[in-house]
């Protein structure tokens, strides 16, 4: 491969200041804009999980020109990462609150937390985005030899794309076709077919698409994370975030690493450890586009577990990080007892391959789809979605188990590292190719 384009929502890099910022601070600066040129405090690697996907991949990908299309408000037309062109684009705000929203329906619905009555403002905003990336990926038609789609934002690209290009999409939430109303699975299954090929991420989606008869060229792959992008910390760095969060020595500490969503279902954790006797430190801030378009979502989902905590009377167990930087992450999960993803239902859950990367005992809601990689006793446990009594059970369990369960977590982790998965997404994009040239 000769040549590749990438396709998400999310940039790989976030400003924190705008181009026309940057203008009146450094001039008129040539395209795409040098970053070494800007201030560390200007801009930042995004630490989202499907980034740290695509970062990990291209990294290791062998192709002499790599692209990155995603959503940009405000950013710079194009920037360059490494050795990747990241290409951005946008919409007015209205359209850009629409799209949301359309969206948001989408990833609300899949995971049960509300219906989503399909809205045609909302879904020509969505459309107008879809195309708008679609029209900067075709500006590299020409010498790009396939378009890398990743998730529910970006659905309408491969159809868009059409037979110009061959286009693979990853879908990385769940796909649970009985949990959808029949028009928006009718929209799924049909934008599916606009791609080449379909990736997802657990056995748990493959099942869901075939059920509904769809023909689709699908293949599962699991989420993967880099390890040369986390580090072990030593004993000073982890007594840092241990005093800017008041964790003491003697703390058995419970790490949920997620962004500040219902979704994410952080409720479920503070119930669980009511009764236990450990500190849970929840690790996250909002989505992209809820900071991006300052919608509270977040903020609101705070205020809702903060007064939980009031009300339970455990607001000395429950620590708020907020957001916190890529080395205070590690730094937490090298300090906590147990990694927990309490989701009802999840995508997959890469925190999960993180924690074992730390080895770090796991406990995983039977909803999430890393549920499908543990072994039950070996290097996590399972629970119930929901049941936080049954939660803090398999917590009490894992850490007393600690050192077992992380050792075997650690030989757990290799199935999701991109080493193993290059190979995996190399056959499926080499694939797409070349049934593509055969139609010719």
């Amino acid at each position: 491969m000769n040549s590749l384009a990438v396709n998400t929502q999310t940039p790989p890099i976030r400003f924190t200041v705008t181009f026309k910022d940057i203008i009146e601070r450094y001039g008129v600066l040539s395209l795409p804009l040098d970053l070494s040129l800007l201030s560390s405090d200007e801009y930042y690697v995004s630490v989202g999980g499907v980034s740290k996907m695509m970062l990990g991949f291209l990294d290791r990908v062998k192709s002499t020109k790599k692209r990155w299309v995603s959503l940009g408000p405000g950013y710079p037309p194009s920037a360059l990462l490494n050795d990747i062109e990241v290409h951005f684009v946008d919409l007015p705000p209205e359209q850009l609150a629409k799209y949301t929203r359309f969206k948001e329906g989408i990833y609300n619905e899949s995971h049960g937390v509300s219906k989503y009555e399909i809205n045609g403002d909302d879904y020509i905003a969505y459309a107008t985005y879809n195309w708008v990336s679609a029209q900067k990926l075709l500006e590299f038609y020409s010498d790009t030899d396939a378009y890398f789609i990743n998730d529910f934002q970006q659905l309408l690209v491969g159809g868009i794309i059409g037979p110009s290009a061959p286009a693979v999409l990853w879908y990385h939430i769940p796909f649970v076709p009985e949990n959808l109303d029949d028009r928006l699975r009718e929209f799924l299954v049909r934008s599916f077919e606009g791609f080449d090929s379909v990736i997802f991420s657990t056995k748990r989606d493959i099942e869901g698409l075939v059920r509904t008869g769809a023909k689709v060229n699908v293949k599962q792959i699991y989420p993967f994370i880099d390890p040369n992008a986390y580090q072990s910390k030593n004993k000073e760095e982890v007594g840092k975030i241990e005093e800017k969060f008041g964790i003491k020595d003697n703390d058995k500490v419970v790490l949920v690493v997620a962004r500040m969503d219902p979704i994410k279902s952080q409720d479920i954790a503070i119930k669980a450890v009511k009764n236990l006797n450990v500190k849970l430190v929840l690790a996250g801030d909002g989505s992209f586009t809820s900071k991006t378009l300052g919608h509270n979502k977040a903020g609101n989902w705070v205020r809702k577990l903060k007064d939980m905590t009031k009300d339970l009377k455990i607001e000395d167990k429950v620590i708020f990080t907020g957001y916190v930087s890529d080395d205070e992450l590690m730094s937490l999960y090298q300090r906590a007892n147990v990694v927990a993803l309490p989701s009802n239902i999840e995508g997959f859950g890469l925190t999960v391959c993180e924690g074992w990367l730390y080895k770090k005992p796991v406990v995983v809601s039977k909803g999430a789809g890393a549920s499908e990689i543990i072994i039950e006793g070996g290097n996590g446990y399972t629970f119930n979605p929901g049941d936080y009594e049954d939660m803090a059970k398999k917590i009490e369990l894992a850490i007393q188990n600690q050192d077992k369960l992380g050792e075997m977590g650690l030989e757990s982790v290799k199935k999701c590292l991109v080493d193993n998965a290059i190979s995996e997404l190399n056959s499926v994009l080499e694939e797409a190719i070349s049934s593509y040239r055969g139609k010719k």
